[in-house]
């Protein structure tokens, strides 16, 4: 008998209609975050568990990954075939990965979710090829954190131009007691070599309107704007020699945000993690603590400084039915009450990527949402509006993901400021660098 008989076609049929009606086999999902705060990290994962409650017995291994090793670690994964199906991340790891067609784009889950929801900034940074490669969660937002009551005392207004901050900075450098240190610094400059110092040269930069790419045709820029970056790091580490820490050629994130918190900063460059670091470490800096945009160079432009950012979901090319399990998953998770429940595990350093999660009463209703409205309108109006993250001016760009990976800004930016080269070596290194990355990235 053959396969077309009688007999050879029903079993055909009836094994044909066994695989439709059997359920899909269970599948087992990885899930990587680089959020390895406790409260952030468990929200994550408190949320996972409610969403794969009734997913044909989904599986899900969680796991925190730190900020310092998650390169390494998703290079050796994607090199074992192995990388988890869903990364929780910034948005230059979404371009690392996808560059290295590690991804597949989340377009269909924007669009069913509702992409007019998202903020478009959001969406902006991370499309490519007219595709959708993560879902924005919460963004980062770079500004000027400020004791006002530093400011009171001495009858200081918020700077509009860099003079201004500068002549701001120099008369908030105090030494209280005589002993010939200041006890109370102006302005942090921290310049630690790896993300750091990165991070704080570009909101100088992007002050001055220069740019790495060109955001409107993404032809690469920088070099053709090396007299802004120059008059950027230059103005840069004059106000480091005039009213920051010595040692803050070295400091990373915890230096500045615990000088602030401890009093012994009166204005730096922050996302808004002072508050909770405030309220955990001294709660009565919090009445004392106000936000106002990085200025640019001269009073009457508008300030254009933003380095902003993000975290994203990004979900692993894998097979079709993970695939689709870590996209079903992703879309439980993006209920407004759930986006504004993560964005609150880190009050105002994460403020959420979805309208309908900023608006929901889970959001406004937190304590610190609450008690610093004029801050979030300030940072919603007057900074978000000025979106960029280095390298992506003109969308998703792997050069963010080796910016990070990498040191060799914060080399050059260092030798600079311990006067090894001029600001204008310390700029050519940087346009030679960031050349030969791109070219690597090309090849």
């Amino acid at each position: 008998m053959n396969r077309f008989s009688k007999g050879g076609l029903s079993a055909a049929v009836l094994a044909i209609a066994a695989l439709v009606v059997a359920p899909a086999a269970a599948q087992t999902l990885t899930f990587w975050t680089n959020l390895t705060t406790a409260s952030q990290a468990d929200v994550i994962k408190k949320q996972i568990e409610e969403c794969r409650a009734g997913q044909g017995g989904l599986k899900v291994n969680f796991e925190t990954i730190p900020f310092g090793s998650m390169y390494t670690r998703l290079i050796t994964a994607m090199r074992n075939g192995s990388p988890p199906d869903i990364m929780n991340t910034l948005e230059g790891a979404v371009a690392f990965v996808q560059s290295r067609g590690g991804l597949v784009p989340v377009t269909d889950v924007v669009d069913e979710l509702g992409r007019d929801d998202f903020r478009a900034s959001y969406l902006d940074a991370v499309s490519k090829n007219g595709e959708i490669w993560g879902l924005p969660d919460w963004a980062l937002h770079q500004e000027v954190w400020y004791r006002k009551d530093l400011f009171e005392k001495a009858g200081i207004a918020v700077p509009k131009s860099w003079d201004e901050l500068k002549a701001a900075a120099k008369v908030l450098t105090k030494d209280e007691n005589g002993d010939g240190t200041p006890d109370v610094y102006g302005f942090a400059v921290p310049m630690g070599r790896s993300l750091v110092a990165p991070q704080t040269f570009f909101q100088f930069f992007y002050a001055t309107g220069g740019t790495i790419f060109d955001p409107k045709t993404g032809k690469y820029a920088f070099n053709e704007h090396r007299e802004k970056a120059v008059k950027a790091l230059s103005f840069m580490l004059d106000l480091y020699k005039t009213a920051s820490p010595p040692s803050s050629v070295e400091w990373t994130w915890n230096d500045f945000r615990n000088g602030y918190v401890q009093g012994k900063l009166a204005m730096t460059n922050e996302w808004g993690a002072v508050v909770l670091i405030a309220a955990e470490q001294n709660p009565t800096m919090l009445d004392n603590m106000g936000v106002f945009p990085f200025p640019g160079p001269t009073a009457d432009k508008p300030p254009v400084a933003s380095l902003n950012g993000g975290y994203y979901y990004l979900v692993a090319r894998s097979t079709p039915e993970r695939e689709q399990a870590a996209k079903r998953l992703l879309t439980c998770m993006y209920t407004p009450e759930r986006v504004a429940e993560r964005a609150n595990s880190r009050p105002i350093f994460a403020l959420p990527a979805t309208r309908s999660a900023f608006e929901s009463e889970t959001y406004q209703s937190n304590e610190y949402v609450r008690r610093f409205k004029p801050e979030i309108e300030t940072i919603f109006n007057e900074v978000m509006p000025n979106w960029y993250r280095y390298g992506q001016e003109a969308g998703l760009n792997p050069l963010t993901g080796q910016i990070e990976a990498t040191t060799f800004i914060g080399d050059a930016i260092q030798a600079a400021a311990l006067g090894q080269i001029t600001p204008e070596s310390a700029i050519e290194q940087i346009d030679s660098q960031l050349q030969y990355q791109i070219e690597m990235i090309g090849n």
